[in-house]
């Protein structure tokens, strides 16, 4: 399969759960898991992660990495890019990753007081790491799955920028807002 074909293949299972939220987001559908992973928790007056980080982005980013990675499993080329390991296993392994890498900068941020979608002192820096931080888990874990270092690092350039691009189109569909 040729690389490029492959490093779609490594994009789709954060791509399109990331198309699913923003088309769930803008029909204001599965409001029931639209409450805070974090249950509102403070640690030190401040929120563990912040009112953003809902059941319905882990749901729909770790279910929609599942199906995808079990579909890309069937597909004979595809399934060489993730080795022995199992679609499913790769996909639930990916959304898992994808939403951890949110965690934790959500948690870091809440520690150092800048709040949900604001922006800080070091505005470019933390809009790089705001749309790096699953990218970054996901990269890491398709090293762990035997994906070479090559592919895997243009997986992750792609993801950066594809995330970058879905970025604008959640703030141009109101989905999302920053403030200063």
């Amino acid at each position: 399969m040729p690389a490029i074909l492959q490093t779609i293949s490594l994009l789709l299972p954060i791509l399109l759960p990331g198309i699913l939220l923003i088309a769930v987001l803008k029909l204001d559908r599965l409001r029931f898991l639209d409450t805070p992973v974090d249950g509102g928790r403070l640690l030190g007056g401040r929120p563990l992660l912040g009112a953003t980080k809902t059941w319905r982005g882990v749901v729909l980013y770790t279910v929609g990495a599942v199906v995808v990675c079990a579909l890309l499993g069937v597909v004979p080329d595809a399934a060489a890019v993730f080795h022995d390991w199992p679609g499913w296993f790769v996909g639930l392994v990916v959304g898992l990753g994808y939403n951890a890498g949110e965690f934790a900068n959500s948690f870091v941020k809440r520690r150092l007081g800048v709040g949900s979608s604001t922006l800080g002192r070091w505005r470019i820096l933390q809009q790089c790491v705001d749309l790096g931080d699953g990218i970054l888990v996901v990269f890491a874990v398709y090293l762990l799955l035997g994906v070479p270092l090559p592919l895997a690092a243009a997986a992750g350039v792609a993801g950066f920028v594809v995330h970058a691009l879905t970025d604008v189109a959640m703030h141009g569909l109101r989905l999302k807002s920053r403030r200063a």
